[in-house]
């Protein structure tokens, strides 16, 4: 075994998602409500599935989320991540292979990051030899697996590029190959003992009095041969070895003379294994462990794209525009959530999925006042404008079939939530509240969505207030949606372009159907698309309650078939 002095078989530091190589530090860009009301933790789960250690899933949603939420502004590493994953999507045997890879890679992480465990100080040395010799081994065979799944192939993108050439480079170099051929030595010399002999010295009445420590042995002690087999036959066979118990903590435990004579003894056949170690103390493992996360991410996008794609659903990567035009544009957008579930379900009386076109810019409207009936597509429509900035930005495909995006430093938003809780606040006062901070935090270059605010009062006050909301709005110059109710308020766009300086003109969307009701096995469905225009003043109220049967017909005939009728009495 090489006492060499230190050698560096590293890697160097590599990043999927950012071109530096080192993970930016920007703020997270996606409030919490707003990540709750988009439903940001469900497209995790879609994105990530199900497979796996809980412990894992936790690590990966959390990382997911996180990359999710940070709402990207660099159009040069949203690029860089974009190009990454357009290999993994274009190579279904590169996905295969380092899915593969993943489970090692974030081990790996695990292992580099874990702290020291506080034990008895023999154990403690053992168990510090023992993890740096895994640690290393886990290095060598996550580098080799990683090589060879990017070897033959050509790679369009710059992150997979680097880390080829990086790899190429390591697998190659006389430390490394130094590294390899040692580790499966220094393992034979950790594992050459697997069993101890100890002499235990009895008492007149067989009590134990005192013990030592005779042999170590290569071979461990089959249970079925042992004295207490021999003697006291079928009970002796399958109790002769008793499990010890793993994991104790308290070193109180091991503080007897015989513990502290075995673990010196098993630091004597340690130490030519840690004297070997120390000339690789400065092989760090770090570089390569950063990337579990980070592949698990893309990979996670990747099957997002494809989930989409195999629903017959469009998805693409974004064009990036300059965040100065504060533009989002979008073809046959969509919630990608709901999408697939209802590609998912079987249930024939479920709508179809509804893509519509997005525009907020200084051509059109950035501020758009979003009316229409009940069950029209509203907040659908609103979560995906939000979830096209939260994929995109992310480096991720969008949920339409071509997209242009002005980057979102933030994206706040205001959606139904249960009344105040706090004594003294009723639910106006909350969402009025809510309505404070969302215009401290947002700026002219962010995303509002505001679905059904300022509803705890009487239409008559709310108009006037979401007149105010939506003035405030277009001078702030933001990109927003105001998803309402109120058809008075869609009707005064123009008014309020007219009587509110600022550079971002207010404009109505309406929720309108396609064609008269269908029928979809009993019940009747009615598809909306959303279109620029005034407001219609009509909810389709009439359609919801024959859906679930309480229109004054359909009530009459239950109450009769019930044997209940007024009428007769």
């Amino acid at each position: 075994m090489s006492t060499s002095t230190s050698v560096d078989a590293s890697l160097p530091a590599l990043s999927l998602l950012w071109p530096t190589g080192a993970a930016g530090t920007a703020a997270e860009g996606l409030s919490a409500g707003a990540a709750e009301d988009l439903n940001v933790a469900a497209v995790v789960q879609a994105m990530l599935g199900r497979d796996g250690p809980p412990v894992r899933l936790q690590q990966r949603e959390r990382f997911a989320h996180q990359m999710l939420s940070q709402l990207c502004q660099q159009p040069d590493v949203i690029d860089y991540r974009q190009d990454v994953l357009e290999d993994l999507l274009t190579d279904a045997a590169l996905r295969d292979e380092l899915g593969q890879l993943l489970p090692g890679l974030e081990a790996l992480a695990e292992v580099a990051g874990a702290p020291e465990r506080h034990l008895a100080p023999g154990r403690e040395a053992l168990e510090r030899i023992a993890r740096r010799l895994g640690e290393l081994e886990l290095y060598v065979d996550s580098a080799r697996g990683l090589h060879a799944a990017l070897q033959p192939r050509t790679l369009r993108s710059t992150g997979l590029q680097r880390l080829q050439q990086a790899l190429t480079q390591l697998v190659a170099a006389d430390a490394f190959t130094a590294l390899s051929a040692e580790l499966p030595k220094l393992r034979a010399a950790l594992a050459s003992v697997k069993s101890v002999t100890i002499g235990l010295n009895l008492g007149a009445d067989l009590t134990p009095e005192s013990a030592t420590i005779l042999a170590f042995g290569a071979e461990r002690i089959d249970g079925r041969q042992a004295l207490l087999g021999r003697l006291l036959g079928k009970w002796g066979s399958t109790h002769a070895l008793t499990p010890l118990r793993r994991g104790e903590r308290s070193p109180a435990a091991w503080q007897n003379d015989l513990a502290r004579d075995l673990y010196r003894l098993f630091q004597d056949v340690a130490a030519p294994v840690a004297s070997a170690l120390r000339g690789y103390a400065s092989v760090s493992v770090q570089a390569l462990g950063r990337l579990g996360p980070e592949l698990a991410f893309l990979l996670g996008g990747a099957r997002l794209a494809l989930r989409l794609e195999h629903a017959g659903l469009p998805h693409c990567r974004p064009a990036l525009l300059p965040q100065d035009e504060r533009t989002t544009e979008l073809e046959d957008a969509y919630d990608p959530l709901l999408a697939l579930r209802l590609s998912a379900a079987t249930d024939d009386t479920l709508a179809p999925v509804v893509a519509n076109p997005v525009n907020f810019s200084g051509r059109t409207a950035r501020v758009w006042v979003l009316s229409g009936p009940n069950r029209g597509g509203k907040t659908t429509f609103t979560r995906a404008v939000g979830m096209a900035h939260v994929l995109g930005q992310a480096g991720l495909h969008v949920a339409a079939r071509s997209a242009r995006l002005s980057s979102a430093d933030t994206i706040v938003s205001h959606f139904p939530s249960r009344e105040s809780s706090r004594p003294g606040m009723g639910r106006l006062d909350d969402e009025a509240e809510r309505m404070s901070a969302i215009f401290r935090q947002a700026t002219p270059y962010s995303l509002v969505l505001l679905n059904e605010a300022l509803t705890g009062t009487s239409s008559f006050e709310a108009v006037d207030l979401a007149r105010g909301v939506v003035r405030g709005l277009r001078f702030l110059g933001t990109r927003a949606i105001y998803v309402t109710h109120l058809h008075e308020l869609g009707a005064a766009v123009d008014e309020i372009n007219a009587t509110t300086p600022g550079d971002s003109t207010v404009g109505s969307l309406v929720a309108e159907s396609d064609a008269e009701p269908t029928i979809a096995g009993q019940v009747q469905t009615r598809t909306f698309r959303i279109r620029p225009g005034p407001p219609h003043g009509r909810s389709f109220a009439a359609d919801i309650a024959e859906q679930h049967g309480i229109s004054f017909p359909q009530l009459v005939e239950l109450i009769r078939r019930r044997g209940f009728d007024a009428a007769s009495h």
